[in-house]
Protein backbone atom coordinates (compact mmCIF):
# COMPACT_ATOMS: atom_id res chain seq x y z
CA UNK A 1 0.00 0.00 0.00
CA UNK A 2 1.60 3.81 -1.18
CA UNK A 3 1.74 6.22 1.28
CA UNK A 4 1.81 9.62 0.23
CA UNK A 5 5.30 11.09 1.60
CA UNK A 6 3.64 14.30 3.90
CA UNK A 7 1.19 11.14 5.54
CA UNK A 8 3.84 9.32 6.04
CA UNK A 9 6.65 11.80 7.68
CA UNK A 10 2.98 13.33 9.82
CA UNK A 11 2.73 9.57 11.07
CA UNK A 12 6.78 9.58 11.88
CA UNK A 13 5.92 12.65 14.01
CA UNK A 14 3.23 11.08 16.02
CA UNK A 15 5.25 8.09 17.17
CA UNK A 16 8.27 9.74 18.27
CA UNK A 17 6.28 11.86 19.86
CA UNK A 18 4.28 8.88 21.27
CA UNK A 19 7.29 7.27 22.35
CA UNK A 20 8.66 10.49 23.90
CA UNK A 21 5.61 10.80 26.35
CA UNK A 22 6.40 7.06 27.35
CA UNK A 23 9.85 7.61 27.92
CA UNK A 24 8.61 10.19 30.14
CA UNK A 25 6.35 8.51 31.89
CA UNK A 26 6.87 5.96 34.74
CA UNK A 27 7.43 2.51 33.30
CA UNK A 28 5.84 -0.18 34.66
CA UNK A 29 6.84 -3.66 33.41
CA UNK A 30 4.57 -6.63 35.11
CA UNK A 31 7.38 -9.51 36.84
CA UNK A 32 5.71 -12.27 35.36
CA UNK A 33 7.27 -11.14 32.63
CA UNK A 34 10.57 -11.74 33.50
CA UNK A 35 10.29 -14.62 35.82
CA UNK A 36 7.98 -16.69 34.16
CA UNK A 37 10.40 -16.48 30.86
CA UNK A 38 13.67 -17.05 33.10
CA UNK A 39 12.05 -20.05 35.12
CA UNK A 40 10.96 -21.80 31.68
CA UNK A 41 14.74 -21.19 30.09
CA UNK A 42 16.05 -22.51 33.27
CA UNK A 43 14.02 -25.75 32.32
CA UNK A 44 11.13 -25.73 35.16
CA UNK A 45 7.41 -26.60 33.07
CA UNK A 46 5.41 -24.24 32.54
CA UNK A 47 1.88 -25.31 34.57
CA UNK A 48 3.22 -28.02 36.20
CA UNK A 49 6.03 -26.55 38.27
CA UNK A 50 5.24 -22.86 37.24
CA UNK A 51 1.81 -22.07 38.59
CA UNK A 52 0.00 -19.77 36.35
CA UNK A 53 -3.40 -19.32 34.60
CA UNK A 54 -2.19 -17.67 31.47
CA UNK A 55 -2.08 -19.39 28.03
CA UNK A 56 1.80 -19.33 27.08
CA UNK A 57 2.42 -16.52 24.86
CA UNK A 58 5.30 -15.02 25.18
CA UNK A 59 6.53 -16.58 28.83
CA UNK A 60 6.04 -20.19 28.77
CA UNK A 61 7.31 -20.87 25.01
CA UNK A 62 10.43 -21.91 24.48
CA UNK A 63 10.85 -18.66 22.22
CA UNK A 64 10.61 -16.20 24.88
CA UNK A 65 11.66 -13.03 26.41
CA UNK A 66 14.56 -14.29 28.39
CA UNK A 67 15.73 -16.28 25.31
CA UNK A 68 14.94 -13.49 22.74
CA UNK A 69 17.22 -11.69 25.71
CA UNK A 70 14.49 -9.03 26.79
CA UNK A 71 15.97 -9.88 30.47
CA UNK A 72 16.37 -6.24 31.92
CA UNK A 73 13.61 -2.87 32.26
CA UNK A 74 16.27 -1.15 29.54
CA UNK A 75 15.36 -3.84 27.46
CA UNK A 76 11.65 -3.85 28.03
CA UNK A 77 11.67 -0.71 27.69
CA UNK A 78 13.12 -0.41 24.36
CA UNK A 79 10.40 -3.57 23.66
CA UNK A 80 7.60 -1.44 24.83
CA UNK A 81 8.69 1.58 22.81
CA UNK A 82 8.75 -0.79 19.76
CA UNK A 83 5.00 -2.62 20.44
CA UNK A 84 3.69 1.01 20.57
CA UNK A 85 5.41 2.30 17.39
CA UNK A 86 4.32 -0.84 15.34
CA UNK A 87 0.74 -0.66 16.97
CA UNK A 88 0.48 2.86 15.40
CA UNK A 89 1.56 1.99 11.88
CA UNK A 90 -1.24 -0.90 12.20
CA UNK A 91 -3.59 1.46 13.16
CA UNK A 92 -2.71 3.90 10.23
CA UNK A 93 -3.22 1.06 7.64
CA UNK A 94 -6.63 0.05 9.54
CA UNK A 95 -8.00 3.42 9.79
CA UNK A 96 -6.48 4.61 6.25
CA UNK A 97 -8.67 1.43 4.47
CA UNK A 98 -12.14 2.03 6.40
CA UNK A 99 -12.00 5.68 6.05
CA UNK A 100 -10.58 5.59 2.63
CA UNK A 101 -8.25 8.93 3.85
CA UNK A 102 -4.92 9.09 5.18
CA UNK A 103 -6.17 12.21 6.40
CA UNK A 104 -8.96 10.87 8.84
CA UNK A 105 -6.47 7.77 9.68
CA UNK A 106 -4.03 10.20 11.36
CA UNK A 107 -6.41 11.68 13.49
CA UNK A 108 -7.31 8.35 14.79
CA UNK A 109 -3.57 8.14 15.42
CA UNK A 110 -3.39 11.08 16.91
CA UNK A 111 -6.36 10.51 19.27
CA UNK A 112 -4.18 7.57 19.84
CA UNK A 113 -0.96 9.36 21.13
CA UNK A 114 -3.77 11.29 23.06
CA UNK A 115 -5.43 8.66 25.04
CA UNK A 116 -3.47 5.26 24.98
CA UNK A 117 -0.60 6.48 28.00
CA UNK A 118 -3.85 7.08 29.65
CA UNK A 119 -5.17 4.14 29.71
CA UNK A 120 -1.97 2.47 31.93
CA UNK A 121 -0.46 2.98 28.38
CA UNK A 122 3.19 3.08 30.50
CA UNK A 123 2.49 -0.67 31.81
CA UNK A 124 3.83 -3.47 29.24
CA UNK A 125 1.70 -6.77 30.00
CA UNK A 126 0.44 -9.47 27.67
CA UNK A 127 -2.48 -6.80 26.94
CA UNK A 128 0.04 -4.31 24.96
CA UNK A 129 0.80 -6.87 22.36
CA UNK A 130 -2.54 -8.26 21.65
CA UNK A 131 -2.89 -5.07 19.35
CA UNK A 132 0.04 -6.58 17.37
CA UNK A 133 -2.91 -9.58 16.23
CA UNK A 134 -6.14 -7.98 16.13
CA UNK A 135 -5.31 -4.89 14.01
CA UNK A 136 -3.81 -6.98 11.40
CA UNK A 137 -6.70 -10.22 11.61
CA UNK A 138 -9.09 -7.31 11.37
CA UNK A 139 -7.33 -5.38 8.25
CA UNK A 140 -7.21 -9.47 6.19
CA UNK A 141 -10.73 -9.84 7.20
CA UNK A 142 -12.24 -6.28 5.47
CA UNK A 143 -9.54 -7.08 2.66
CA UNK A 144 -11.71 -9.87 2.10
CA UNK A 145 -14.99 -8.62 2.72
CA UNK A 146 -13.89 -5.93 0.02
CA UNK A 147 -12.20 -8.18 -2.60
CA UNK A 148 -13.72 -11.85 -1.65
CA UNK A 149 -9.84 -13.43 -2.13
CA UNK A 150 -10.07 -16.46 0.12
CA UNK A 151 -6.18 -16.26 1.10
CA UNK A 152 -7.56 -12.80 3.34
CA UNK A 153 -9.55 -14.72 5.42
CA UNK A 154 -7.04 -17.44 6.11
CA UNK A 155 -4.68 -14.54 7.59
CA UNK A 156 -7.52 -13.30 9.66
CA UNK A 157 -7.97 -15.81 11.16
CA UNK A 158 -4.22 -17.19 11.58
CA UNK A 159 -3.59 -13.46 13.60
CA UNK A 160 -6.60 -14.16 15.50
CA UNK A 161 -5.00 -17.45 16.23
CA UNK A 162 -2.06 -15.88 17.60
CA UNK A 163 -3.64 -13.50 19.50
CA UNK A 164 -5.27 -16.67 21.79
CA UNK A 165 -1.89 -18.13 22.02
CA UNK A 166 -1.53 -14.95 24.30
CA UNK A 167 -5.10 -14.62 26.04
CA UNK A 168 -8.00 -17.37 26.36
CA UNK A 169 -10.18 -14.00 26.42
CA UNK A 170 -10.03 -13.93 22.27
CA UNK A 171 -11.24 -17.25 22.16
CA UNK A 172 -14.86 -15.48 21.76
CA UNK A 173 -13.61 -13.63 19.53
CA UNK A 174 -12.76 -16.39 17.25
CA UNK A 175 -16.03 -17.60 17.46
CA UNK A 176 -18.08 -14.56 16.50
CA UNK A 177 -15.76 -13.86 13.38
CA UNK A 178 -16.44 -17.28 12.49
CA UNK A 179 -19.92 -16.75 12.53
CA UNK A 180 -19.40 -13.85 10.71
CA UNK A 181 -17.12 -15.27 7.62
CA UNK A 182 -20.25 -17.73 7.24
CA UNK A 183 -22.85 -14.58 7.71
CA UNK A 184 -20.95 -12.80 4.73
CA UNK A 185 -20.84 -15.32 1.67
CA UNK A 186 -22.06 -18.63 2.93
CA UNK A 187 -19.39 -20.23 1.47
CA UNK A 188 -18.12 -23.36 3.75
CA UNK A 189 -15.01 -23.51 1.66
CA UNK A 190 -14.12 -19.95 3.14
CA UNK A 191 -14.99 -20.61 6.90
CA UNK A 192 -12.90 -23.61 6.40
CA UNK A 193 -9.83 -21.78 5.12
CA UNK A 194 -10.78 -19.31 8.19
CA UNK A 195 -10.43 -22.06 10.84
CA UNK A 196 -7.59 -23.44 9.16
CA UNK A 197 -5.50 -20.24 10.06
CA UNK A 198 -7.08 -20.35 13.60
CA UNK A 199 -5.88 -23.69 13.86
CA UNK A 200 -2.55 -23.30 13.08
CA UNK A 201 -1.38 -21.91 15.99
CA UNK A 202 -3.47 -24.30 18.01
CA UNK A 203 -2.23 -27.17 17.25
CA UNK A 204 1.27 -25.51 17.58
CA UNK A 205 0.50 -25.02 21.43
CA UNK A 206 -0.98 -28.08 21.61
CA UNK A 207 1.82 -29.96 20.65
CA UNK A 208 4.02 -28.52 22.77
CA UNK A 209 1.27 -28.95 25.84
CA UNK A 210 2.03 -32.20 24.91
CA UNK A 211 5.55 -32.90 24.15
CA UNK A 212 6.61 -31.51 27.47
CA UNK A 213 3.89 -33.46 29.41
CA UNK A 214 1.74 -31.46 30.88
CA UNK A 215 -1.56 -31.63 29.69
CA UNK A 216 -3.65 -32.16 32.87
CA UNK A 217 -1.68 -29.12 34.45
CA UNK A 218 -2.80 -27.14 31.72
CA UNK A 219 -5.67 -28.02 31.79
CA UNK A 220 -6.20 -27.33 35.42
CA UNK A 221 -4.60 -23.73 35.20
CA UNK A 222 -6.21 -22.16 32.45
CA UNK A 223 -9.54 -23.53 32.63
CA UNK A 224 -10.70 -25.07 35.54
CA UNK A 225 -8.76 -22.89 38.00
CA UNK A 226 -10.21 -19.63 35.56
CA UNK A 227 -13.85 -20.77 36.26
CA UNK A 228 -13.32 -21.37 39.78
CA UNK A 229 -10.64 -20.06 42.65
CA UNK A 230 -9.98 -16.63 40.16
CA UNK A 231 -13.51 -16.20 39.44
CA UNK A 232 -14.67 -16.47 43.31
CA UNK A 233 -11.36 -14.34 44.84
CA UNK A 234 -9.94 -13.09 41.65
CA UNK A 235 -12.39 -10.67 40.55
CA UNK A 236 -11.90 -6.86 40.63
CA UNK A 237 -14.81 -4.77 39.47
CA UNK A 238 -14.78 -1.26 38.51
CA UNK A 239 -15.13 1.42 40.99
CA UNK A 240 -17.04 4.65 40.10
CA UNK A 241 -13.75 6.90 39.27
CA UNK A 242 -12.72 3.92 36.85
CA UNK A 243 -15.97 4.05 35.08
CA UNK A 244 -15.92 7.65 34.69
CA UNK A 245 -12.45 8.05 33.12
CA UNK A 246 -13.42 4.69 30.72
CA UNK A 247 -17.06 6.50 29.26
CA UNK A 248 -14.07 9.29 28.40
CA UNK A 249 -13.68 7.60 24.61
CA UNK A 250 -15.75 4.73 24.89
CA UNK A 251 -19.12 5.94 25.55
CA UNK A 252 -18.36 7.95 22.56
CA UNK A 253 -17.30 5.05 21.13
CA UNK A 254 -20.28 2.70 21.75
CA UNK A 255 -22.58 5.69 21.17
CA UNK A 256 -21.12 6.65 17.73
CA UNK A 257 -20.89 2.87 16.37
CA UNK A 258 -24.85 2.39 17.21
CA UNK A 259 -25.56 5.82 16.00
CA UNK A 260 -23.16 5.03 12.49
CA UNK A 261 -25.59 1.91 12.54
CA UNK A 262 -28.62 3.82 11.90
CA UNK A 263 -27.60 5.41 9.27
CA UNK A 264 -25.60 2.71 7.76
CA UNK A 265 -22.54 4.17 7.41
CA UNK A 266 -19.89 1.89 5.87
CA UNK A 267 -21.55 -0.73 6.43
CA UNK A 268 -19.27 -3.56 4.67
CA UNK A 269 -16.73 -2.33 7.81
CA UNK A 270 -19.03 -1.47 10.61
CA UNK A 271 -20.05 -5.36 11.64
CA UNK A 272 -16.74 -6.45 11.82
CA UNK A 273 -15.47 -3.44 13.88
CA UNK A 274 -18.30 -3.87 15.89
CA UNK A 275 -17.45 -7.26 16.85
CA UNK A 276 -13.57 -7.12 17.11
CA UNK A 277 -14.63 -3.34 19.37
CA UNK A 278 -17.18 -5.13 21.47
CA UNK A 279 -15.07 -8.80 21.71
CA UNK A 280 -12.14 -7.09 23.07
CA UNK A 281 -13.52 -5.15 25.60
CA UNK A 282 -14.25 -8.48 27.55
CA UNK A 283 -10.89 -8.49 28.16
CA UNK A 284 -11.50 -6.24 31.37
CA UNK A 285 -14.30 -8.56 32.41
CA UNK A 286 -12.18 -10.28 34.74
CA UNK A 287 -9.67 -7.77 36.73
CA UNK A 288 -10.77 -4.00 35.86
CA UNK A 289 -7.65 -2.30 35.45
CA UNK A 290 -7.13 -0.15 32.71
CA UNK A 291 -4.12 -2.14 30.95
CA UNK A 292 -7.29 -4.68 30.06
CA UNK A 293 -8.60 -2.34 27.90
CA UNK A 294 -5.42 -1.48 25.31
CA UNK A 295 -6.99 -4.40 22.59
CA UNK A 296 -10.16 -2.72 22.36
CA UNK A 297 -8.36 1.32 22.23
CA UNK A 298 -7.82 1.03 18.52
CA UNK A 299 -11.08 0.12 17.34
CA UNK A 300 -12.79 2.52 19.79
CA UNK A 301 -11.34 5.24 18.51
CA UNK A 302 -11.71 3.79 14.90
CA UNK A 303 -15.49 4.07 15.44
CA UNK A 304 -15.17 7.86 17.49
CA UNK A 305 -13.63 9.05 13.85
CA UNK A 306 -15.90 7.05 11.56
CA UNK A 307 -19.27 9.01 13.63
CA UNK A 308 -17.61 12.39 13.44
CA UNK A 309 -17.28 12.13 9.71
CA UNK A 310 -20.59 10.07 9.11
CA UNK A 311 -23.82 11.93 7.98
CA UNK A 312 -25.13 11.82 11.04
CA UNK A 313 -26.69 15.59 12.32
CA UNK A 314 -23.77 17.91 13.15
CA UNK A 315 -24.66 18.93 16.18
CA UNK A 316 -24.74 15.54 17.66
CA UNK A 317 -21.26 14.88 16.25
CA UNK A 318 -20.30 18.05 17.37
CA UNK A 319 -21.00 17.34 20.81
CA UNK A 320 -19.17 14.38 20.52
CA UNK A 321 -16.21 15.85 19.66
CA UNK A 322 -16.54 18.69 22.34
CA UNK A 323 -17.32 15.76 25.60
CA UNK A 324 -13.88 13.99 24.19
CA UNK A 325 -11.92 17.25 24.16
CA UNK A 326 -13.41 18.10 27.61
CA UNK A 327 -12.61 14.63 28.95
CA UNK A 328 -8.86 15.62 28.03
CA UNK A 329 -8.53 18.52 29.41
CA UNK A 330 -10.08 17.41 32.57
CA UNK A 331 -8.24 14.51 32.98
CA UNK A 332 -5.47 13.93 31.29
CA UNK A 333 -2.94 16.76 33.07
CA UNK A 334 -3.67 15.43 36.29
CA UNK A 335 -2.47 11.99 34.86
CA UNK A 336 0.93 13.62 33.29
CA UNK A 337 1.12 15.10 36.66
CA UNK A 338 0.72 11.98 38.53
CA UNK A 339 2.74 9.59 36.53
CA UNK A 340 5.75 11.37 35.14
CA UNK A 341 9.02 10.62 36.15
CA UNK A 342 12.02 8.16 35.20
CA UNK A 343 10.99 5.17 37.78
CA UNK A 344 10.67 1.82 36.65
CA UNK A 345 8.43 -0.11 38.83
CA UNK A 346 9.80 -3.23 40.33
CA UNK A 347 13.53 -2.31 39.22
CA UNK A 348 14.14 0.62 41.32
CA UNK A 349 16.34 1.66 44.12
CA UNK A 350 14.88 -1.02 46.67
CA UNK A 351 15.16 -4.21 44.08
CA UNK A 352 18.86 -2.82 43.81
CA UNK A 353 19.76 -3.15 47.51
CA UNK A 354 17.89 -6.05 47.68
CA UNK A 355 19.73 -7.97 45.05
CA UNK A 356 22.90 -6.42 46.79
CA UNK A 357 22.27 -8.10 49.96
CA UNK A 358 20.91 -11.54 48.40
CA UNK A 359 24.24 -11.98 46.39
CA UNK A 360 26.37 -11.49 49.37
CA UNK A 361 24.52 -14.97 50.36
CA UNK A 362 23.86 -16.77 47.76
CA UNK A 363 25.76 -18.10 44.43
CA UNK A 364 24.16 -18.10 41.19
CA UNK A 365 22.29 -21.28 40.80
CA UNK A 366 21.23 -21.40 44.62
CA UNK A 367 17.72 -22.02 45.39
CA UNK A 368 16.52 -19.06 48.01
CA UNK A 369 12.97 -18.39 48.67
CA UNK A 370 10.82 -15.33 48.39
CA UNK A 371 7.84 -14.65 50.88
CA UNK A 372 5.67 -12.24 50.08
CA UNK A 373 8.13 -9.99 48.19
CA UNK A 374 9.80 -9.59 45.08
CA UNK A 375 8.56 -12.28 43.22
CA UNK A 376 11.30 -12.04 40.33
CA UNK A 377 14.04 -11.57 42.72
CA UNK A 378 14.81 -15.05 41.19
CA UNK A 379 15.34 -13.70 38.14
CA UNK A 380 17.30 -10.52 39.77
CA UNK A 381 19.81 -13.20 41.51
CA UNK A 382 19.89 -15.93 38.81
CA UNK A 383 18.62 -18.29 41.44
CA UNK A 384 15.83 -20.87 41.54
CA UNK A 385 13.09 -21.48 44.18
CA UNK A 386 12.94 -24.50 46.27
CA UNK A 387 11.43 -27.78 44.46
CA UNK A 388 11.78 -25.99 41.66
CA UNK A 389 8.36 -25.09 41.91
CA UNK A 390 6.74 -21.24 41.58
CA UNK A 391 3.65 -19.09 41.88
CA UNK A 392 3.17 -15.44 42.13
CA UNK A 393 1.88 -15.08 45.53
CA UNK A 394 -2.13 -13.81 45.38
CA UNK A 395 -4.68 -14.89 47.85
CA UNK A 396 -6.00 -17.17 44.84
CA UNK A 397 -3.07 -19.27 43.43
CA UNK A 398 -2.38 -20.06 47.26
CA UNK A 399 -5.27 -21.20 47.80
CA UNK A 400 -4.60 -23.55 45.11
CA UNK A 401 -0.47 -24.11 45.37
CA UNK A 402 0.38 -23.54 49.18
CA UNK A 403 0.41 -27.30 49.94
CA UNK A 404 3.03 -27.83 46.85
CA UNK A 405 5.24 -24.56 47.13
CA UNK A 406 6.17 -26.08 50.96
CA UNK A 407 6.80 -29.60 50.02
CA UNK A 408 9.05 -27.64 47.35
CA UNK A 409 10.59 -25.94 50.48
CA UNK A 410 10.91 -29.05 52.93
CA UNK A 411 12.43 -30.90 50.01
CA UNK A 412 14.84 -28.50 48.99
CA UNK A 413 15.32 -25.96 51.56
CA UNK A 414 16.19 -22.52 50.24
CA UNK A 415 19.70 -20.92 50.96
CA UNK A 416 18.24 -17.67 51.99
CA UNK A 417 14.24 -16.67 52.95
CA UNK A 418 13.18 -12.98 51.81
CA UNK A 419 10.40 -12.26 53.72
CA UNK A 420 8.09 -9.36 53.64
CA UNK A 421 5.59 -9.87 56.06
CA UNK A 422 3.46 -6.76 55.50
CA UNK A 423 3.09 -7.23 51.50
CA UNK A 424 0.07 -7.19 50.72
CA UNK A 425 -2.45 -7.00 47.44
CA UNK A 426 -5.53 -5.41 46.82
CA UNK A 427 -5.72 -4.52 50.85
CA UNK A 428 -5.01 -8.47 51.36
CA UNK A 429 -1.57 -9.72 53.34
CA UNK A 430 -0.49 -12.33 51.51
CA UNK A 431 1.61 -13.97 54.14
CA UNK A 432 -2.21 -14.56 55.71
CA UNK A 433 -3.19 -17.16 53.05
CA UNK A 434 0.37 -18.71 53.42
CA UNK A 435 0.01 -19.86 56.88
CA UNK A 436 1.82 -23.01 56.86
CA UNK A 437 4.50 -22.03 54.84
CA UNK A 438 4.77 -18.99 57.16
CA UNK A 439 5.02 -21.20 60.27
CA UNK A 440 7.47 -23.62 58.43
CA UNK A 441 9.65 -20.39 57.80
CA UNK A 442 9.32 -18.63 61.67
CA UNK A 443 10.39 -22.33 62.92
CA UNK A 444 12.79 -22.97 60.72
CA UNK A 445 14.88 -19.81 59.66
CA UNK A 446 16.18 -17.02 61.71
CA UNK A 447 16.62 -12.98 60.78
CA UNK A 448 20.32 -12.24 59.53
CA UNK A 449 19.52 -8.82 57.36
CA UNK A 450 16.96 -6.79 56.30
CA UNK A 451 16.37 -3.64 53.35
CA UNK A 452 13.56 -1.53 54.94
CA UNK A 453 11.10 -3.83 56.14
CA UNK A 454 12.16 -7.20 54.48
CA UNK A 455 13.77 -9.85 55.54
CA UNK A 456 16.71 -11.96 54.73
CA UNK A 457 16.74 -15.04 56.68
CA UNK A 458 18.90 -18.17 57.42
CA UNK A 459 18.38 -21.48 58.06
CA UNK A 460 18.73 -22.14 62.22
Amino acid sequence: MRINNRYAIALFIIIAAHILILAKLVFFPYPELFVYSYLTKAGLLPYKQIFDQHFPGIMFFPINLASLGITTALTARYLHFAVVGTTQVLLFLVAKKVLKSPGKALLVNFLYLLWQPFFEGYVLWIDTFIPLFLLPSYYFLINWREHKISNNVFWSGLFLGLALLFKQVVAPLILLILVYVWFVKKSVRDALIYVCGVGLPIVALLYYIFAIGVWEDFIYWTVTFNLTTFAQMGRKYPDVAGFVKGMTIFGPALIGIFLCYLKKELKEYLLSLTLFFIASLSFVYARFDFIHLQPSIPFALVSIVIFIFSRYNPKLKLLVFVFIAISAIYFLPGFYRTNRGNEIKFFGNFENRLVNKVNGYVDVGDTIFALGTTPHIYELTKTLPPGRVFVFQFPWFMKASESKILHGIKEDPPKLVILDSEASVSGINLVSYMPNINKYVAENYIEVDNVEQTKLLLKK
